[in-house]
């Protein structure tokens, strides 16, 4: 059985071919393939930050595109300044800024020459001022920069004075002549604003000039002109559960069907809620799980459809739960759960209004027949009615998300819905676009809610409706399956992420170079670095806490190297964040541990609350500390069977210490769950639900090598370092570079140190300060341990 194993990083990629036989395995070949990244894409990519190879070309493109349109504005305007006789000579081209600016002030205060206002116009085309193209609502979400806000600002400050941008611009040079103006940037509507104030004011002398289609073509449809963002409806992805592949009329094979639903539709929205519902799990000090019933989903149903968010201790009130019962939800319930947001915000605005109530309406009606318009056929299946369309609700959601154009929007609010002009404005300002798609059809979600509101998990609500959501596919369908002899590479821009397609597309290359060598493999076991398991803000996020936690570990390294003359290293480091965390007391027994004892080593020790063989997991959030003979009395039982074996009043302490440190927020609830869990419920397949399927990338991957092999396996990290170390491939390359050092008169940087052996000391050299990431091969020993992992 012939096995590759691949290692994907964000800067290279390991691979490995090994023969797999009853009793021993043999390696083909390894190697490791660089992916050419450049130290900008790696350090960009790898801090979530968004970044594309040709970004820079981006900008100057941009800037190009504005200076033509601005030119494009200019001759529009010349041209019609000559037909009007408003053109300025070319005296009016030479005033200095001072001269400009105070020919604006006077503008608005008194009558000046035609061609002096050509000559204004013609300035406040160059400086149109600072326009978002997001609607109002959605930058208000934002994070505003330090410029947006001084734009504001100076926009504020200019209008409690009760001066145009122009006046203010005037005054400041009047003071100084060197007054820099270039850096000062206003908002759109601060110019237009001055616009309208000198138009009103001088027509009144020019009359057949300044008419009102000459102020519509003036300002409106060449001044401040405003090019509509193209539409992006081609980038809506077609739903993978409706979908089919068909050739068009070129005879290629195309994937059609219903686009996604947005996410801010009622209709998806409904759903989500009831997916939301399904999913709280409330757990109790000693593991037990709270069933909520149907009537009891329902109730939290009405409350999450009428409200934007459902608290916790809201959650307790309707199920009637005290703090008391000892019953904890999950993340979901202790962020808050996400209710009918678009009803909410729209709800906001109209509550006061009469026909509120009549304008919310959204009633879903069930049907047992539908006709597959694709073979004509009437099926019978229990789905939600396509009449959904025609409520209130969504007519009026639709509405607000379909039209662009603010006045347009608001004039068919008024008219369609009878909506009066000032909450026509607010809701005008809601961007419904902005929170993007979701994964399903409209169709998809009718099939399902049924069944949602049945009280079904998503994932049976699926399989009822017919749908594959995890695209498992039987043994026998698997290899029915027709594969390709090797992977055709992305196209250009494919992803809309450069440094993520190139990725690929250099595993694309590597498996591709191993067919022609050495045939198909039976099967590929692939892991994936963590940084592509990761969506762009978990990378962000990741980056953020990294760099806090580098603070944080600096602080502690001095602190045990001056106060308690131990080494400051990482193991170090570790156990003082654990014994801070637990308060210095072992969880077990509940006695206070000295600080300095335990960071000696001297009878306390680290010890694992659930057991590292059952869930390979050595992280600190699997960790904890108690006394070495604790620690040998529990050997391979995790936390919470081990305290069972002792007395009531013990077990009861122990629920206490745990549940007060979750309280204090000493621990997270994830080291908290770890606490309270029985070994029974620790899964059997623990270890795939820890492998992460979901992110694009690792699901992209996956997708590629199934074309060209039946059997694509994924491991995590956490079992690769575990293995590796077991099997004694750590130091592989570092013995290999001893020779070297050696060889080439590096001795210094070769030290001797002790290990036991069998209870015998043994001496072992190693290179001082050696990391495996000193040498890139390390990816082939990665990559041949994950060959050598079986599921």
């Amino acid at each position: 059985m012939k096995i590759l194993g691949l290692d994907l990083g964000t800067t290279s990629i390991g691979w490995a071919v090994i023969e797999e036989e009853e009793k021993k395995s043999k390696i083909i070949d390894m190697g490791v393939r660089i992916i050419p990244l450049t130290t900008e894409e790696n350090t960009e990519f790898s801090t979530g930050n968004a970044i594309s190879k040709n970004q820079k070309r981006t900008q100057k493109r941009t800037q190009r595109k504005g200076y033509d349109r601005y030119q494009l504005r200019r001759t529009h305007l010349v041209k019609l300044f000559t037909e009007l006789q408003i053109l300025p000579d070319a005296s009016y081209f030479k005033l200095s800024a001072l001269d400009l600016y105070s020919l604006r002030n006077k503008a608005i205060k008194e009558q000046i020459t035609l061609q002096e206002l050509g000559r204004i116009f013609l300035h406040l085309n160059q400086k149109r001022g600072y326009k978002s193209s997001l609607k109002e609502e959605n930058a208000a979400n934002k994070k505003e920069g330090d410029y947006v806000a001084a734009v504001k600002g100076r926009f504020e400050l200019i209008k409690e004075k009760g001066l145009t941008v122009g006046q203010y611009f005037f005054e400041g040079l009047k003071t100084d002549i060197h007054y820099r103006i270039k850096e000062q940037i206003f908002p759109r509507e601060a110019y237009i604003a001055e616009f309208d104030t000198i138009w009103n004011k001088q027509k009144s002398f020019y009359p057949e000039q300044l008419s009102d289609a000459n102020f519509n073509k003036i300002r409106n449809e060449i001044i401040y002109y405003q090019r509509p963002l193209k539409s992006q409806k081609g980038l809506v992805s077609i739903c993978e559960f409706e979908g089919k592949f068909r050739n068009n009329t070129a005879g290629k094979k195309v994937f059609v069907g219903p686009k996604v639903a947005p996410r801010t539709s009622p209709l998806f929205q409904i759903s989500k809620v009831w997916e939301s519902i399904n999913s709280i799990r409330l757990k109790g000090k000693r593991g037990q799980e709270y069933e909520i019933s149907l009537a009891q989903k329902n109730e939290l149903f009405h409350y999450l459809n009428n409200n934007e968010k459902l608290s916790e201790a809201e959650l307790f009130k309707i199920l009637k739960l005290n703090k008391e019962d000892g019953f904890a939800g999950n993340s979901m319930t202790k962020n808050g759960i996400k209710g009918n947001e678009t009803k909410a915000a729209i709800n906001k605005i109209i509550k006061g209004l009469s026909n509120a109530n009549e304008l919310l309406k959204f009633e879903l009606h069930e049907n047992t027949k539908y006709v597959d318009f694709s073979t004509g056929e009437e099926i019978e299946r229990l789905m939600i009615d396509d009449t959904f369309e025609k409520e209130p609700l969504y007519q009026l959601w639709h509405c607000i998300y379909s039209i662009s154009d603010d006045g347009s929007l608001i004039k068919a609010l008024q008219t369609k819905f009878n909506i009066p002009y000032e909450e026509a404005t607010q809701l005008a300002k809601i961007d419904f676009t902005k929170q993007g798609f979701s994964g399903k059809s409209a169709k998809v979600i009718r099939k399902t809610l049924p069944f949602l509101q049945s009280g079904f998990m998503y994932s049976y609500a699926m399989e009822y409706a017919g749908y594959n959501h995890s695209n498992y596919l039987t043994k026998s369908e698997n290899l029915a399956r027709v594969l390709l002899d090797k992977m055709p590479q992305l196209q250009k821009n494919s992803m809309r992420q450069p440094v993520v397609e190139k990725i690929l597309n250099q595993m694309i290359n590597v498996v591709n170079a191993i067919l022609e060598t050495y045939g198909r493999p039976d099967e590929i076991r692939v892991e994936l670095a963590r940084e592509l398991k990761s969506s762009k803000d978990e990378r962000n996020n990741a980056d953020r806490n990294n760099r806090a936690r580098e603070v944080e570990n600096k602080k502690i390294a001095e602190r045990l190297e001056n106060d308690y003359g131990v080494k400051a290293n990482k193991r170090n480091i570790d156990k003082y964040k654990m014994y801070m965390e637990m308060d210095g007391i072992s969880l077990y027994t509940g006695k206070t541990i000295d600080l300095a004892t335990f960071l000696r080593g001297e009878q306390v020790d680290v010890e694992h609350i659930l057991p590292k063989s059952r869930i390979f997991d050595d992280s600190l959030q699997n960790k904890t500390i108690c006394e070495q003979q604790e620690n040998r009395n529990k050997g391979n039982m995790t936390a919470y069977d081990y305290m069972k074996t002792k007395s009531e009043q013990a077990f009861n302490d122990y629920i206490e210490r745990v549940e007060t440190l979750f309280k204090l927020k000493k621990i997270t609830k994830a080291k908290r769950d770890k606490l309270l869990t029985p070994a029974a419920k620790i899964p059997d397949d623990f270890i795939e639900r820890q492998l992460r399927q979901t992110q694009y990338i690792a699901k992209k991957s996956t997708e590629l090598l199934n074309e060209v092999c039946f059997n694509v396996k994924a491991t995590s990290g956490q079992v690769t370092d575990y293995l590796r170390h077991q099997w004694g491939w750590d130091e592989v390359l570092m013995n290999l570079k001893i020779e070297m050092y050696r060889s080439k008169g590096y001795e210094e940087l070769i030290e001797q140190y002790e290990v036991l052996d069998n209870g015998n000391k043994k001496k072992k050299e190693r290179i001082k300060g050696w990391t495996k990431r000193d040498d890139h091969r390390h990816h082939a020993i990665d990559a041949l341990t994950i060959a050598c992992t079986k599921q």
